[in-house]
């Protein structure tokens, strides 16, 4: 490799002085245009879409359809059975699919499973498939009481995170009252 002489040292624009820089060298970038994160930005739609206060709108539970049903009253002052009948639901039918079908995805509308965590082991025993079998045809049993296009609409809401307007809520309303039932 060749000696560079002091010309070519010096050759090029000069480094501006007093300016700050990444720790790469170059000249650090104005970022103020992109300092509003993302839940910011979340939040924000949430209000506006949904005509929700901040308070609201900054919830976990305002981030899916059937959560913002039960901030918007429709499943009256106590709405946590319902949501525990959907996440048992949704959960069930999670691992369902797991052991029938393990290569198709289910729709991430919400994340039912981050903090109750997957009732399978890598390789489950077939105990553990009757066990999760019967619970799904449980629940499913509970759920027939349902008109036909309500389980539709309850599970574009549940799994795809869709309400189809004042009838979708009736409909997920009926439905999670089915699977509440004994």
């Amino acid at each position: 490799m060749k000696a560079r002489s002091k010309a070519q040292k010096r050759a090029g624009r000069k480094r501006r002085i007093g300016i700050k820089r990444q720790p790469n060298g170059q000249p650090a970038r104005d970022n103020s245009e992109q300092k509003e994160t993302a839940r910011a930005v979340a939040v924000e739609a949430r209000m506006r879409l949904y005509s929700m206060p901040k308070h609201l709108a900054e919830t976990e539970l305002a981030g899916y359809a059937i959560g913002r049903m039960a901030l918007n009253g429709s499943f009256g002052r106590d709405y946590q059975p319902y949501l525990d009948a959907v996440y048992d639901y949704v959960c069930a039918t999670a691992d369902y699919m797991r052991i029938k079908c393990p290569q198709q995805q289910m729709p991430k509308a919400m994340n039912y499973l981050a903090g109750r965590g997957s009732s399978l082991a890598p390789e489950p025993s077939l105990r553990a498939v009757d066990r999760i079998e019967a619970r799904y045809d449980h629940l499913l049993q509970k759920l027939q009481s349902a008109a036909g296009m309500d389980r539709v609409w309850f599970h574009e809401a549940a799994f795809h995170d869709r309400l189809n307007g004042e009838r979708g809520e009736k409909a997920v309303i009926a439905c999670a009252a089915a699977l509440m039932a004994a």
